[in-house]
């Protein structure tokens, strides 16, 4: 019996370790892309956040709908001479495949459209751009806010990480 209470200790210190353990470790998918282009990808001037501005809840008379249209420039550098290829938008997005959001949780985000401001940009799509002559080229998106669902409407901040990729293969 003297063993047994002995040896509790012992025990309870290796089920706490284990634990720690478990809480230490975390799994990561890394992503990448090889590319046979020499293009160098600017957005939005160099800055890391497009205020799309602010908006009264009345403004979303409908679900998924785009409301704002700031301009979002891209700009393509030292690519080939009139190279083609395609910029892709990339982001965390719900079912619909085209609001961008901090997380799939949340009841608003953000939507873009391509350059002729009619079509509505969706995950991880191929827009095809070719560079002009000296390999450069200029693309504007229109970013806005738009809600999942207008009789859920949360008033606060939002944010959406996206990524902006130039692919030519």
């Amino acid at each position: 019996m003297k063993r047994i209470i002995a040896l509790a200790p012992v025990a309870l210190i290796m089920g706490l370790t284990g634990n720690v353990q478990a809480a230490t470790q975390a799994d990561v998918q890394l992503q990448g892309t090889i590319v046979d282009t020499t293009c160098e990808v600017t957005a939005n001037n160099g800055a890391a956040t497009l205020n799309v501005g602010s908006f009264s809840k009345t403004a979303f008379d409908a679900a998924k709908k785009q409301i704002g249209q700031e301009p979002l420039t891209v700009s393509l550098t030292n690519c080939s001479e009139e190279e083609a290829g395609a910029l892709q938008v990339t982001g965390v997005v719900g079912t619909e495949n085209s609001m961008f959001l901090s997380d799939t949780a949340k009841s608003a985000g953000f939507m873009l459209k391509q350059s002729d401001n009619t079509t509505q940009v969706t995950n991880n799509t191929s827009i095809p751009v070719v560079a002009d002559e000296n390999g450069a080229l200029t693309y504007t998106f229109t970013a806005g806010m738009a809600v999942m669902d207008t009789a859920n409407i949360e008033p606060g901040a939002y944010t959406a990480p996206i990524k902006i990729s130039y692919v030519n293969n």
